[in-house]
């Protein structure tokens, strides 16, 4: 397939993927277009995809809350780990009663770009997690708590939710480790199936599939917020 055209396939399903879904999109053509017989079909399909490029850049700059710091990645912790950490946490413990130690981790090669200050749109966050992981939530034994330290250490620092780390040693709010027999984790479907090595996650005794992405977590949190809140504490020390 001509590569320019295989581009604005891909553009036009993941413009139609945005619209409004109170909106019925239908387009009719009278004959199948051979995409590789002629420049003059690529230009056909140009024309065709051309309101959808353009309702796709409308709603990618719609200002969804303001930024009045830079958010950055820089291990072992930063405000934009911390910032998106928290977010998924607070999406999916906001109403719920935690009656074991639970804790949010992601990982940082997911996070994909950077926030400045002023506003934070559509587009932004979409370029902040481009991938279409969801939100999963895994109960696993306390004697994997030391895998997952050595993780971390090894990696040099992940993003972390409800939990701090001091000298390799993980601690949690509001419960005694040394009572505890079981825990949470918060994390993505992508780590839970071993991705970036985690392969901890496989001795889950019991798992949860939200599927809610963790994108639309992030948009959601950041829609409530109004004004990101900017926590630049190491929790990894």
């Amino acid at each position: 397939m001509n590569k320019k055209i295989g581009n604005i396939a891909l553009l036009l399903s993941g413009a139609i993927a945005l619209m409004d879904c109170s909106s019925a999109i239908t387009i009719q053509t009278q004959k199948q277009i051979d995409i590789q017989s002629s420049t003059k079909n690529s230009e056909s399909i140009l024309k065709i995809i051309e309101p959808y490029q353009k309702e796709l850049a409308l709603k990618m700059d719609i200002e969804i809350a303001k930024s009045e710091a830079n958010y950055i990645v820089e291990r072992p912790c930063s405000n934009l780990m911390n910032w998106m950490a928290d977010a998924v946490f607070l999406n999916q413990t906001k109403n719920s009663k935690l009656s074991y130690p639970i804790f949010c981790l992601l990982n940082t090669g997911g996070i994909r770009a950077s926030l400045g200050i002023g506003p934070v749109t559509l587009g932004d966050i979409y370029k902040l997690m481009p991938f279409d992981n969801s939100i999963v939530w895994v109960k696993l034994p306390i004697k994997e708590l030391s895998a997952i330290e050595s993780y971390i250490t090894e990696s040099g620092g992940e993003p972390i939710s409800n939990i701090y780390i001091k000298n390799g040693r993980i601690e949690f709010k509001g419960f005694d480790r040394s009572k505890a027999t079981e825990f949470w984790v918060i994390t993505s479907d992508y780590l839970l199936s071993g991705g970036d090595r985690m392969d901890f996650f496989q001795k889950g005794t019991e798992i949860i599939h939200t599927n809610i992405l963790i994108r639309d977590a992030l948009i959601e949190e950041v829609k409530i917020q109004g004004v990101l809140i900017n926590d630049e504490r190491k929790r990894i020390k």
